[in-house]
Order: C-alpha cells, then structure tokens, then sequence
C-alpha cells in the first residue's frame, strides 16, 4: 500500500532532521514555520502549503523532492506514475512530483510528437534512463519486451539501455521526454 502524502512527509521531514542533527527548535528557527506545526507535521498531520515545504526543505539544505518523495530505489524496469498519482503539493504553484534523477551528469528534455507508426529504438549506452511524461493523447512505450500504453498525465521511467518502442494510440500523442545519461 502507498504511504499517504502527510506520512511520507512525517517520515522524511524527521528522517532529514534528524540526520542533520537539527532539534525541532533549530529546524523552527531557521524555516520560519512554528515549533507546533512542525510538531504536527512529523505526526502526520496537517496540510502544509508548497511554501511551508520549501521553507522547511531550504532550511534543511535539501529538495523539495526529499521532502515529499518517496525514499530512493533502484531504477525498475518499468515505473509508471498515472495521472493523478504521484507526491502533489498544492499552494502559489501546484505540483506534482514525478522523478527523481539522481547520479547523473547529463538530463536532455525534449518536446516530443509521436506518430502512429510504431518507432523500434535502439538500446542507448548502458544506464541511460528514460523518462516521458504524456501531455496529450495515448501513448504505447516502454522495453519492447514488456511496453506500457499511457494517457494525458501519465508518466512512465524505464532503462533505455534496452530495445525500447514508441507508438501513438488512436492518433498523435504529445509528451515530455527526459533522457538521464550517467
């Protein structure tokens, strides 16, 4: 079962804290959020705004993405994020949270328009991980062993250092693709 967003919230905001030796007071302090929401918050209650996170993730010298994410793991051979999952956090700027990159030097991001005609990619150099997000129409992608078909909003990460497809549903699909090069 996936955690709730104010538990993963609780979890890492005192996991953070804690690993930077930081009292509830100091954390208070350097954030500007009260010593009584921040109390709340590692209970796992509250909504905080997307402002109280970065003030908080500022003050801890550290991502939004740390605060809101879930723990890292390993890349999966696929990982899909529908539209509607995935860390929101609301204020100013709603926001959802679909990836982290990490140990990475290069991230290219591409506007992307896929056809219909099915396009059979060659794998990249090994570690090279992809990441699209669907912006418009439907959308069959992944490892061409095993592809997955998303909407508009659906994100999928895989390893591109495999045979991969791309292939439009019922017409031409729009997305946003994010090349991860170690």
């Amino acid at each position: 079962m996936t955690p709730s967003p104010q538990s993963l919230i609780a979890t890492n905001l005192r996991d953070l804290r804690t690993r930077r030796g930081m009292s509830v007071v100091t954390l208070a302090a350097r954030s500007g959020v009260s010593r009584a929401a921040l109390t709340k918050l590692e209970a796992g209650q509250g909504n905080p705004t997307i402002d109280t996170l970065y003030a908080l993730a500022n003050a801890l010298d550290a991502a939004l993405g740390d605060l809101i994410g879930a723990p890292a793991a390993d890349v999966p051979v696929v990982e899909v994020v529908r539209a509607g999952e995935g860390a929101r956090v609301e204020g100013a700027v709603a926001a959802r949270l679909l990836d982290r990159v990490y140990g990475h030097r290069l991230a290219e991001i591409y506007d992307a328009t896929f056809s219909t005609r099915t396009r059979h990619a060659d794998p990249h150099p090994a570690g090279v991980v992809e990441s699209i997000l669907v912006t418009a129409g439907r959308l069959r992608t992944g490892p061409a062993a095993a592809p997955v078909d998303l909407g508009a909003g659906d994100f999928v990460r895989f390893a591109g250092d495999v045979p991969h497809v791309y292939r439009a549903l019922g017409g031409r699909a729009q997305g946003v693709i994010v090349m991860s090069h170690p």
